[in-house]
């Protein structure tokens, strides 16, 4: 559905609320699919979804919180009673729930988890890290011995409730429930029909392990085009199982989260919520930290132009290139940052590559400062400014593009190696470093070649 149809239904949704059809309201929202569903609700105002929470069905209440980002989804719950919530926790996958309850009140978690039916599922995810393979794994999976024959499988799979497992493979555990083998659906179907799963699983299963950082889960899903992938513990036990949909919102989560520090922006609850529903405080507080930050720094570049007055007024042509230098230096050290960053994210640069990647982008900055430079003192030329300006000016563009381009390829090296992330050292906060060095520079220069000519 696309978004002007969302946005027709939005409108028929609260032209209902508004006159009291809350049957009319719900059928509407009945026909969104879930994440369309999901859309429409944040865009209604608080007192609109006050209005029609509590009417929702429960299966239709698990499907929306289901959806919801994790902020949103625990500001709906809290409008539930705990009987309400512990049945509508009773219809989400495990997985989803486990997130769910994480994010309530500790009083009222346990609360919730006394009254849940299935309690059970939930509970074995609740002592995981969120950002760890344990926290992203669901329950729901099938597990079979190996002596289990492909009829008896296939007869088991008929059994389940199609909604409560993922059946993308089948998983074969010992008498100890350690992971020894997998079967895909293909394989089983295929099969005849008194084969067991011991002939036919594959034995080298890729799997995770419950405290694997959740990057590592996407990137080892996306390596090897994995729908599903098993988690274990340390003793190789089979603990759950991280489908498709959940790597799908993790990539989601760390690009995210790398975009805003990369221009400079403290992600913290603004990775859980859409653009309109983030709260205007939340996002001054956010951008606040590292404007002070970046006004600090730059503080720098004011130190050096004062340092250099004397210069300033007696060649009062060397302000007139002060722009385009340290825009040059700037923009030159982003894109250094951010081509460095994204070979650190995919695991194409390593920390040990540092000096390698140092020599690449110097070659690569000498000859975009040569290229620069020429068209620099060619400009320069044509104004008409004499005296060694121009020469100066191409010099300056030169060194500041190889600085720029090792700064920009060093530091986020150095974070990753110190174990800090990468994209907190973001474009903005290079770009004020190489303004105030790139000043050096280009004074250094005036200085040395004004008093030669």
């Amino acid at each position: 559905m696309n978004t002007s149809q969302i946005e027709d239904a939005l409108d028929r949704i609260r032209s209902a609320l508004e006159a009291g059809r809350l049957d009319e309201a719900i059928q509407e929202l009945a026909h969104l699919r879930p994440a369309d569903q999901a859309e429409a609700f944040t865009k209604l105002a608080d007192s609109h979804q006050a209005t029609l929470l509590p009417v929702l069905t429960v299966r239709a209440a698990a499907g929306l919180l289901t959806e919801l980002e994790d902020e949103e989804a625990a500001d709906a719950a809290e409008t539930f009673s705990s009987d309400r919530l512990a049945d509508v926790l009773d219809e989400m996958p495990p997985d989803d729930a486990a997130d769910l309850i994480g994010d309530l009140p500790p009083d009222r978690a346990a609360e919730v988890l006394a009254s849940m039916e299935d309690a059970e599922d939930v509970f074995p995810l609740l002592g995981h890290p969120d950002e760890s393979a344990g926290g992203l794994m669901t329950t729901s999976y099938i597990a079979l011995r190996r002596h289990t024959t492909a009829a008896q499988a296939i007869d088991f799979l008929r059994q389940t409730e199609p909604s409560s497992i993922t059946p993308y493979y089948l998983y074969v555990v010992d008498r100890e429930r350690k992971l020894i083998g997998i079967v895909g659906l293909r394989d089983l179907v295929v099969a005849t029909p008194d084969v067991t799963m011991e002939s036919i699983m594959k034995r080298d299963v890729i799997h995770a392990t419950t405290h694997t950082d959740q990057e590592d889960v996407a990137r080892l899903m996306t390596r090897y085009n994995l729908t599903a992938l098993p988690v274990v513990d340390d003793a190789h036990v089979l603990q759950g199982v991280i489908t498709h949909d959940d790597v799908i919102d993790v990539l989601e989560e760390e690009t995210t989260k790398d975009v805003l520090q990369l221009g400079a922006v403290e992600p913290g609850p603004l990775l859980d919520r859409p653009y309109w529903s983030q709260r205007i405080p939340e996002i001054v507080r956010s951008r606040f930290i590292w404007l002070l930050g970046l006004f600090a720094a730059e503080t720098l570049t004011g130190t050096v132009l004062r340092h250099y007055e004397a210069q300033l007024q007696a060649v009062v042509s060397l302000s007139f290139f002060i722009p385009l230098l340290i825009g040059t230096g700037g923009n030159a050290g982003s894109q250094t940052v951010a081509t460095v960053i994204r070979g650190l994210a995919l695991r194409e640069i390593r920390t040990r590559d540092a000096l390698r990647v140092v020599q690449r982008e110097l070659i690569t900055g000498s000859l975009l400062g040569l290229l620069l430079g020429s068209v620099a003192f060619g400009r320069v030329y044509l104004w008409g400014i004499r005296g060694g300006m121009a020469i100066v000016v191409a010099v300056t563009i030169f060194l500041i593009c190889v600085w720029a381009n090792a700064v920009g390829s060093l530091i986020p090296i150095l974070g990753e190696a110190a174990g800090i992330d990468p994209t907190v050292m973001s474009a903005p906060l290079i770009t004020t470093f190489v303004d105030a060095t790139g000043l050096l520079i280009y004074f250094s220069m005036a200085i040395l070649i004004l008093q030669q000519i």
